[in-house]
């Protein structure tokens, strides 16, 4: 009677809770909202964390082999993942936007220059009528005059002004998140120790080896996708730097940081850097921009045959029709970050799969042979 009882309020209690949910799905999904806005600083210091680690774990073992630097490995690799990533970020911000800049402003004054000239051209022998003229003309007056595109500015600047809250808020995350990733960073052994603590507690022992063996399989997948991924960058800007630079192309510098940075999202990124480079080199001479696509494919080609191989190696192992998948899933969900990291996510379901389908087989056949 009791158990009975027991059951009937828990039920009662159960079904409640749903109908509450139900009622206020809305207040719950605006307070959940909150929470995970407030929690974002965590979210974000998490992540760099997980992304740094992978280098900071290769200086640490670099460290460890000077023995008289043994005991300051976390902090001597600490300290170089963090110039490492400070140089990164101030070179695309003082390489690649100033030359940005520059180039839409080479652009602005190439088809001031340049489209009158084709447009008269194109009236003379007659395939355009004055009015389709003077419509063109007043599109590209409107678009690239020095007075609209200020105007365009004051907005902005009173946009940003206007926002100065979520602006400060912003930077008060980032501040926050560089703090919390320097506590993961410091602390990783404790808190992975916490953590199987916890699982030992709370879940079977069979359960707990399994999300346990799970666990090492994303960090493994991680680590061997972000380091290669790493690898690749250095050796395709450098190579894209230096080639550009002998064969005296524009925007070498912005050429190779764009190869590098891009490189990380699986063979679109190099695509679209080669044709980003092409673009702004195709404002000073459309034949160099020519010569930068042919000079890019074959660096690609070289790089992907030769060096790749033997450097890098298969890092994930994951088909490549699975790899252009996560791509274009994780970029239509989470942008860049999402075309980058959906690569590894999709090579863990994958090895995780195939590891089960394997095990189902071999049950599955040992049982007919038993038969």
């Amino acid at each position: 009677m009791k158990s009975s009882l027991k059951e009937k309020l828990f039920l009662i209690t159960f079904a409640a809770m749903v109908l509450l949910v139900v009622l206020n799905i809305d207040a719950i999904y605006g307070l959940l909202l909150v929470v995970l806005g407030a929690m974002n600083p965590l979210f974000v210091g998490g992540l760099l964390a997980f992304v740094l680690n992978v280098p900071m774990k290769k200086l640490e073992d670099l460290i460890e082999k000077v023995p008289f630097l043994e005991k300051k490995k976390r902090l001597l690799a600490l300290i170089g993942v963090l110039i490492g990533f400070a140089l990164i970020v101030a070179g695309v911000v003082m390489i690649v936007l100033p030359t940005l800049a520059e180039t839409i402003s080479q652009i602005v004054t190439v088809t001031q220059e340049g489209i009158p000239k084709m447009l008269h051209y194109l009236n003379n022998s007659g395939i355009l009528s004055d009015k389709w003229v003077k419509l063109i003309t007043g599109y590209v007056t409107r678009f690239t005059d020095w007075s609209n595109l200020s105007s365009y500015v004051t907005g902005f600047l009173s946009g940003l002004v206007s926002n100065v809250g979520g602006i400060f808020s912003n930077a008060m995350t980032l501040v926050m998140a560089f703090f919390i990733t320097l506590a993961i960073l410091t602390s990783k052994e404790h808190l992975q120790d916490m953590t199987y603590k916890i699982l030992v507690a709370f879940f079977p022992e069979k359960v707990v080896k399994k999300i346990h063996y799970v666990g090492e399989v994303i960090v493994d997948t991680y680590d061997k996708f972000l380091m290669s991924q790493i690898v690749e960058a250095v050796i395709i800007g450098s190579l894209v730097f230096v080639s550009y630079s002998l064969f005296r192309l524009p925007f070498a510098a912005m050429a190779g940081i764009l190869a590098g940075v891009l490189s990380f999202v699986p063979y679109i990124g190099p695509f679209s850097a080669c044709l980003i480079s092409a673009l702004f080199i195709s404002v000073e001479s459309p034949l160099l921009a020519l010569g930068s696509i042919i000079l890019f494919q074959l660096i690609q080609l070289i790089e992907g045959n030769v060096i790749y191989p033997r450097v890098v190696g298969q890092s994930v192992g994951l088909p490549t029709l699975f790899t252009l998948a996560a791509a274009l899933i994780g970029g239509n969900l989470f942008g860049l970050l999402g075309m980058v990291f959906f690569t590894p996510i999709f090579a863990v379901i994958y090895r995780l799969t195939r590891e089960w389908t394997y095990a189902r087989l071999e049950e599955k056949y040992a049982g007919v042979e038993e038969d």
